[in-house]
Parts: C-alpha cells; structure tokens; sequence
C-alpha cells in the first residue's frame, strides 16, 4: 500500500523482476507465456491463469448466450428483411439494428434494468442465474424454418458469409466488452474480475486478461476463414471460377 516501507517496496520489486532492465523483463514474459505462465496476481497471490480459469467460463456463457440470442433474432429478420426489401420491415429492421450497434453497452445494460427489474420486476436486477435453474426444453426458429420451405434457401446462403463474419467479430467484441458489461449487472466473470484488478492496480492480472482476450480474438477470426473455404470453397480459389 501507500504506506510501505521503502525496503518492502524494493522486495516487492525484486519479486516482480522490476528492476531488471525493459529488455530482460520483456524477454522474460513473453518466454513465460510460450510456457503457459501469465504471471502472478499481487492482489491475491495466486497465477493469474488459475484465477483465469475460474471467470472465463462464466464470460463465455454470457458471450454464448448473447450470440444465441442474436442468432434467433437477427437471421429471422435479415431473411425477412431480404424478401420484403425495401418496404416498411426493412425500414424498420435497419433502424432498430444501426439503433443497437450505436447504443453504449452500459447505457442499455441501466436502462434494461431500470424497466425489467426497477419497474415490471419479471428479471432479476443482476448476477448469475442458479445451477438448479431449468433452461428451455427447446428453442426453434419458425420464421427460419418458413423462409427455407419457401425455396427462400438461396437468400439464406447468400446471407451466410456476411453473417458469419458480423457473428465472428460480435463474438470478440463480447469477450472484451464483458468489461463493461459483466460490472453493470454484477456477472461473475473475467470482466468483473479484471476491473477489480484495474482498480487495485494489480498489473500482472490486467495483462494476463489482455492476452487472454487478445488470443480468443485472433481464434475467433481464424475459425471464421476457415468457415468460409467450407462454406464457399471458391474463396480458396480467389472466387474466380
């Protein structure tokens, strides 16, 4: 804290490897993580890795459901969208799309909880849901179902690649904006986890998620070309034939 003594601080440093020169710590942790050591928290002492292992599920559950939720919505209304290009759907599918993308996570996260929570009380204001909880037997996407029986396949294939790729990039952009996120509704994973880190300046940990992260997203976008060539196999060809 602020009122450590200077030969403790000094220790600390020691510990940490601050007081080697830029070049050698820099070596040092990118030769850690090629080994799978992100570090060690100073606030709790503990690998950073194996606190990483604890939170990431619950983000990934978040993110997942998210992206479900988006894919039950957003295909529906695209493909209807497509067949009544133009008109009023279309109109207001655009506009209730360009509405969500421009709105700060934050804000809404407040405002949902303001009108679900503070006033209809139908969801809790926050947290994660129990374990002895039931999820829904099913889910089926009608409107899918009638668009593809109606011979409108082709437009859902055509919609695919652009799909996949908007699906790939919203996926990374959950994992990092779980920050914001996972705070205003007090979810217990790696983006809480990582702000109480921020504000306890515990710097190994902050990293440790930034490289978490910054992998998932490159894993992310690697899966989604790899979609594409099985998706398209023309694209490996340069889509000339």
């Amino acid at each position: 804290g602020d009122r450590a003594s200077d030969a403790i601080v000094e220790n600390i440093r020691q510990q940490l490897g601050l007081d080697q020169p830029l070049y050698v710590q820099f070596y040092r942790y990118v030769s850690d993580l090629f080994h799978g050591d992100l570090g060690t928290s100073i606030r709790t002492g503990r690998p950073v890795l194996e606190e990483l292992r604890i939170f990431f599920p619950a983000t990934l559950e978040l993110a997942f459901c998210a992206l479900l939720l988006a894919l039950l919505i957003g295909i529906p209304l695209g493909i209807l969208s497509a067949v009544w290009r133009n008109r009023w759907l279309d109109h207001l599918v655009r506009i209730m799309a360009i509405t969500g993308i421009s709105t700060p996570a934050f804000w809404l996260g407040l405002g949902v909880i303001v009108l679900f929570y503070g006033h209809l009380q139908i969801l809790p204001g926050g947290g994660r849901l129990d374990d002895w909880l039931d999820p829904p037997t099913h889910v089926t996407g009608f409107y899918l179902l009638d668009a593809l029986l109606e011979g409108n396949g082709e437009v859902f294939f055509n919609a695919l690649i652009p799909s996949i790729t908007v699906l790939g990039l919203a996926l990374g952009d959950l994992l990092y904006g779980a920050v914001l996120t996972e705070t205003v509704f007090a979810w217990p994973g790696m983006g809480a986890w990582v702000v109480t880190s921020i504000q306890a300046l515990d710097f190994p940990a902050v990293m440790g998620f930034a490289v978490v992260v910054s992998f998932a997203y490159v894993l992310v976008n690697l899966v989604v070309d790899l979609l594409y060539l099985w998706i398209d196999p023309r694209i490996g060809r340069g889509g000339g034939e």
